[in-house]
Order: structure tokens, then sequence, then C-alpha cells
């Protein structure tokens, strides 16, 4: 069944590693309205009311500004956990590049409301690469200068190094990084794979201050393991020639 927010559920996902979330096309193209989809489901004992769904758009990055986009709602979900409702919104983006997705869902009767979003990021990767940048954007979205300390996670550690570039300067993780208050400077998380094998992982950055989460970026690389084979098992000194077996997609989510 199609994955779906809860919005009457408290959550332990990260505000931006919510994979449901859909936007078509995918990634937006500058000038061509884009519809923004955010996959609801209310599994019971009683109806719901979504009052309104908060939708801001940025570009990619961590701690820089949003871009406010009209609001969704009221939306009554009836108890049903078969079905999903999908409360969308349309946007046209003026700008080229990817995006982050935030949404604050706000359900009648609920003290909290619900934080949830996505990145728009996908990079196409060539089989026989190994190397991967992403760039991005950091941001201090305190209102005085602050230090954003900057931190790893993930799956498969020992399938991806990763380095961290700030100003085109490494910066090892934990080390504060300064910013005046609404800075924004360009950033890059390089991922580079450390065997030939096929990697299936995830690497998460984020960015905290004073110990609180800004956000992050979530980045999943599907490789499959290259096929070697040589025209007679070595005898003529041939080389080994290299055959994929799909393509390979790193996906930041």
């Amino acid at each position: 069944m199609q994955a779906a927010i809860i919005p009457n559920v408290p959550s332990r996902s990260r505000p931006y590693a919510w994979g449901c979330i859909a936007i078509t096309p995918d990634p937006p193209r500058v000038g061509e309205t884009a519809t923004i989809g955010f996959p609801l489901m209310n599994p019971g004992p009683d109806d719901l009311v979504v009052e309104r769904i908060a939708v801001r758009v940025a570009q990619f990055g961590i701690g820089v500004g949003w871009e406010e986009l009209p609001s969704i709602g009221p939306i009554t979900l009836p108890a049903a956990p078969d079905h999903i409702k999908t409360a969308t919104i349309q946007w046209t983006p003026t700008q080229g590049g990817h995006r982050c997705v935030r949404a604050t869902i706000s359900v009648r009767g609920q003290t909290e409301a619900l934080h949830v979003g996505r990145n728009l990021h996908v990079i196409e990767a060539a089989a026989n690469e190994d190397l991967w940048p992403v760039p991005f954007r950091l941001g201090n979205p305190e209102p005085e200068r602050a230090p954003i300390v900057l931190s790893f996670g993930g799956t498969q550690p020992g399938a991806l190094a990763a380095e961290i570039l700030v100003r085109g300067r490494p910066v090892a993780a934990g080390q504060p990084v300064w910013l005046e208050a609404g800075e924004e400077v360009d950033a890059e998380l390089r991922l580079r794979a450390t065997h030939p094998d096929g990697i299936n992982a995830i690497r998460a950055l984020e960015a905290t201050v004073h110990g609180r989460l800004i956000d992050g970026i979530h980045v999943t690389i599907h490789r499959p393991a290259a096929l070697h084979t040589h025209e007679d098992d070595g005898v003529d000194q041939h080389a080994h020639h290299m055959h994929v077996l799909e393509p390979e997609i790193a996906y930041v989510r």
C-alpha cells in the first residue's frame, strides 16, 4: 500500500525525510506549473478534520529562507484505514534549481501541529562513477551570529566516505561553522564509494545550532554491482570489461 501521512499521530521521522510527499514534474521546471501532493490517511476510529496545511518551498539546502505558498484546507478525512486522500497545491517556480518542501499540518482538536517535508533533488550518475558531489546552501536562520554544527548519520557507514565543503574548504563533522544572522553560503556534501560492490545506503547530513536541529539532507544511493568478465579467463592477459546490470541513481530526499 502507498505510504501516507497520518496527520494526528506524532512522528519520529525527521522533517526532511518524508519520501511520500510528491511533486509533478520532478524536478520542477522554471515557468511550468508543478503540483505538490501530500497523501493523507486516517486509520480511525473517528473522522478527523485537517484545518490547515501551511506549505513552504526553498532552494535545496539547510537553514535557508523559505517561500510561503497558499495554505490547503480544511479537509475532512473519514475513518478509513484503506483509503488515502491526497491534498495538493500548485506552484510555478520562478528560479531554476532543486527545491525542499515543508508543511505544517494542523488538525482540529490537536494541540501540536505535525511537521513534514522532503527535498526534491535527484542525481543520475554514470555506472562507472564512484564520487557524488551534492551542492547545497547552508544558512543561519538565527537572529544573531551563531555556530552551525554539521553531523553525519545513515546506514552502511563503510560503503560511503563523506566529506563536507563550506565556501570551498573542508569542514570536519562537529566543527562549528560561524555564520552571521541570515547569512547563506555555498556548501557541498561529497560522497565517495569505498568499494566496487553494489551499494544501497543512506547518508544523512544534519545541522544544529545551540544543540537544536535546524534541518537536514537525506541522500540514498543505489548502485548495482558490476560484473567483471574477460575473454578467456585471463590466459591472454586481456583487460577486464565492466558490464553494468542496471542504471545507477543517487537520490537526495
